[in-house]
């Protein structure tokens, strides 16, 4: 739970300062990332909370086209919230340009609507798209099988 309260924080503080780091225009961002599979799944009773660590992979299209893999922990709260963050790796390509995206996210939602809604912030990369940053809307739905679709919005922008 400490991890989860620093990685929460950092990312606080990524959003905090991300205004000031920015080196052209931003541009508008949006589209959808499908998790077509779940590659590891695990839970772990902790008293009256659960614990989740879950690997999945996907595709993205958009602003950001490609693959991602994705690395999930997540908390659900004795009150039915499901908190959660995570880092995915995206193949992507932004602009015509491609390369690996790395963003890392928060989410939080209720387990009985499977439905919740967060930030993911693009924190570096590699290729041609190794300038890109930038702060996105999610916004999610978990189907029956426990693959979710995640529409996303907000800017992206080249620093190189």
């Amino acid at each position: 739970m400490h991890r989860f309260i620093s990685v929460v924080a950092g990312i606080g503080l990524l959003l905090a300062t991300n205004g000031v780091a920015l080196a052209g225009p931003p541009a508008a961002a949006s589209g959808t990332f499908a998790v077509s599979a779940i590659t590891h799944f695990a839970l772990r009773p902790a008293g009256a909370a659960t614990f989740i660590e879950q690997r999945t992979e996907g595709v993205v299209w958009g602003t950001l086209s490609g693959t991602f893999e994705d690395e999930l922990q997540a908390v659900v709260t004795p009150s039915g919230l499901v908190i959660a963050q995570g880092t995915m790796t995206c193949a992507c390509t932004i602009d015509g340009k491609s390369g690996m995206l790395t963003l890392v996210q928060v989410s939080r939602g209720p387990l009985e609507a499977q439905t919740f809604e967060g930030k993911a912030i693009i924190t570096g990369g590699s290729g041609a798209v190794s300038g890109y940053r930038g702060v996105l809307d999610l916004h999610g739905t978990v189907d029956p099988n426990g693959l979710a679709t995640i529409q996303y919005s907000g800017q992206v922008h080249d620093q190189s």
